[in-house]
């Protein structure tokens, strides 16, 4: 079984029925759980039959589904003057659950700390130096978070604007999960280029993907790879390749094994891939809106759009081949797509 969040809740969620979906990718087939708000991203808890997902930013819960039963098992109200942004990521040995989160008092972000085996109680939080930070992973050595950190502050009061157009502060972060300490912290070429998405290889290389805060008739790099140590490494891509992406990258996903980078770009119905091993951005295929990213094996992932469709594709060294398409009746995806 496979999770897709949420269903019917695409760019325009007015009237739309809001709700967490079980799916099988190769089938039209689901397990609808209604929620009360659009959600974002999910994450599955290890050795658990737990999937966390979260109110799409600003969010002010995230619900824990007991995916066996398919049912909501409990929901977890952000705390005061916080609000959540939309993911987060398990220690390894599932206790701890980590989140991005907003301080609405001083607009920069913090991690949330929550306890899993106490109904996930908030058990405290660690400061960030910068605000927006948005997607979060766990490094492999279990010990070190990892953080795509936007740099945009906002507040829910003026909607998404953003309030510090003219001091953009994105960066990626490495944060010790026990004491909080920046271990790293490595910016971009440029400020405009908001770190919003990333995923980690089997080597610990970190890819990124950016959304252009400028104009985007600029051909900037949206996709770049770290390594501890190095600075942040651009792919290598055309003027005409970066253009092709309209400024907007939406999801991230890393197949180590096939030696290829993924990303979507729903605003140019572009999915690209890239060879990690050479980091040369090397095919498009196009899918209309499309957004969320599952790795369903060693080198085959399912991609989400807001139409309702799965496209699957098998991958190697950047290239890849279309093996299904399944649309799913009555519904819209949102951006991010989790395999459970």
């Amino acid at each position: 079984m496979y999770t897709q969040l949420p269903s019917n809740a695409g760019q325009c969620c007015k009237g739309l029925i809001r709700q967490s979906r079980l799916i099988d990718p190769y089938r039209n087939q689901s397990t609808n759980i209604p929620v009360a708000e659009r959600l974002h991203d999910a994450t599955l808890g290890p050795g658990k039959a737990e999937i966390v997902v979260f109110e799409r930013c600003p969010g002010y819960r995230f619900y824990v589904i007991d995916a066996e039963r398919a049912q909501i098992y409990i929901n977890i109200p952000a705390t005061n003057q916080r609000h959540l942004y939309g993911h987060g990521v398990f220690s390894q040995n599932g206790k701890w659950l980590y989140t991005t989160e907003n301080n609405l008092r001083s607009l920069h972000g913090v991690i949330g700390i929550y306890n899993a085996e106490r109904d996930y109680t908030r058990e405290g939080e660690w400061p960030l130096p910068s605000p927006g930070p948005h997607e979060i992973k766990m490094m492999p050595d279990g010990e070190t978070l990892v953080i795509a950190v936007g740099g945009i502050k906002t507040h829910p009061d003026p909607g998404r604007k953003t309030l510090n157009s003219d001091s953009l502060q994105p960066s990626l972060i490495y944060l010790n999960r026990h004491s909080g300490q920046i271990i790293d912290q490595q910016s971009f070429i440029n400020p405009y280029l908001s770190i919003r998405h990333l995923d980690i290889a089997s080597d610990g290389t970190v890819a990124i993907g950016m959304q252009h805060q400028g104009s985007n008739d600029e051909a900037l790099p949206l996709v770049a790879v770290h390594q501890r140590g190095a600075p942040i490494q651009s792919i290598k891509a055309l003027p005409e390749q970066w253009l092709a992406l309209n400024g907007y990258i939406a999801s991230v996903a890393v197949l180590s094994e096939a030696d290829t980078i993924v990303v979507t770009s729903p605003r140019r119905n572009q999915i690209a891939l890239i060879q990690k091993s050479t980091g040369e951005l090397q095919s498009f295929i196009y899918q209309k809106d499309c957004a969320g990213i599952a790795k369903l094996g060693l080198n085959r992932l399912a991609i989400s759009n807001g139409l309702g469709e799965i496209q699957i594709l098998e991958c190697f060294q950047g290239q890849a081949e279309k093996r299904q398409h399944i649309k799913h009746t009555n519904c819209r995806w949102d951006n991010h797509l989790l395999a459970i």
